[in-house]
């Protein structure tokens, strides 16, 4: 399973540079310094909602509310910024505010026994009425220089905020990955009835997962204020597809229980990248949408692939374990019959791979 997602993520890693490759090749000044670094800033916050819906998919759910997320949480934060709270104070209640909007997802989710992208359907909509309430439909303006002013900042050529979400994505990363929490994620994606029965708090973790997905979308809506230096009702409209697209080209799988923050990130990066790409060479605004779906279906179609091979592999290599030979069992047509084969089930091995150990 490891080596499999190194190479998904090599494989988008390798889509990122072949792209810049390409479009390098009719103009070189798409590979310079100054693009790259735009082009990095353009795709700050569609990496930050990619990293926090991976938890959510990984655990076989969706959440589709994280661009209203966006929206509510940042302009509460807007409206605290131009009545004069200080800047920090602001950052921390916009993410403390997008982690409880998305672990409100999440209680509807476990509690209310909603299919996710219902339960997250139905909040994106509150948000957004919520959200245009509070403005009256106008954009919130005036926002302190102080805070605008982080959207500018540069260490060494880079922008600020690029490296503060690197951070960021990397420390979910090490959270999802080294911890018994994060491990706890991919079983409850991975067979969330088996991580029940050994003690897994599985409702707990999925709420946990939603809200980290809100707490990203609040670091999102802060990134959203300092570039643009307005919001509006309409912050983040549409780019909770695009988020969800970035992590499944990441190798993230809808199906649950695999995927990587890593993954997610380069996918956001392919995404932004390719759009700019035909922003760059004069292509139609229209087209990017097109060519990001058919990748996204690509993907998807790939990752379909790649489990039915796994399970099969999987199976036959449980079978020879066994000592059954390498060719598997007959079928029988009746339950029960005398001779028939063992009932193999090959979700207790997906779910001891999830857990990583933990029994």
């Amino acid at each position: 399973m490891k080596e499999l997602l190194k190479r998904r993520e090599v494989l988008t890693i390798s889509g990122v540079v072949l792209l810049l490759v390409i479009v390098a090749l009719f103009d070189t000044t798409f590979i310079s310094p100054y693009n790259l670094s735009r082009t990095a800033n353009s795709a700050v916050i569609l990496i930050l909602l990619a990293a926090g819906v991976t938890p959510v998919i990984i655990t076989k759910n969706i959440d589709v509310s994280v661009g209203a997320t966006l929206a509510l949480s940042g302009i509460l934060g807007a409206r605290l910024l131009v009545s004069g709270w200080n800047m920090w104070a602001v950052i921390l209640f916009i993410a403390v505010m997008g982690a409880i909007l998305g672990a409100i997802n999440g209680l509807i989710v476990v509690y209310g026994h909603v299919p996710s992208i219902v339960a997250t359907l139905g909040t994106m909509s509150i948000y957004r009425g919520v959200s245009f309430l509070i403005t009256g439909g106008y954009s919130i303006e005036n926002i302190p220089r102080s805070f605008s002013r982080l959207g500018s900042i540069a260490l060494l050529g880079i922008p600020a905020l690029v490296i503060a979400s690197i951070l960021l994505v990397i420390l979910l990363a090490v959270f999802l990955g080294r911890t018994r929490i994060g491990r706890y994620i991919y079983a409850t994606g991975g067979n969330e009835e088996g991580a029940r029965l050994i003690g897994i708090r599985t409702d707990f973790i999925t709420i946990l997962a939603f809200g980290i997905s809100g707490l990203f979308a609040g670091f999102a809506a802060v990134v959203f204020i300092a570039q643009i230096g307005s919001i509006s009702n309409q912050a983040g409209v549409g780019m909770e597809m695009s988020a969800i697209a970035a992590a499944v080209i990441g190798g993230v799988a809808l199906s649950g229980g695999v995927g990587t923050v890593v993954g997610a990130l380069f996918g956001a990066l392919f995404i932004t990248a390719a759009t700019s790409a035909m922003q760059f060479m004069g292509v139609p605004g229209f087209w990017s949408s097109a060519v990001i779906g058919a990748v996204l279906l690509i993907a998807l179609f790939a990752d379909a692939i790649v489990r039915r091979r796994m399970d099969q592999r999987r199976i036959a290599e449980r079978y020879r374990r066994d000592g059954g030979g390498p060719t598997p069992p007959p079928q029988v047509s009746q339950a029960g019959e005398a001779g028939s084969a063992p009932v193999d089930h090959p979700e207790q091995d997906s779910l001891a791979v999830s857990v990583g150990g933990v029994r």
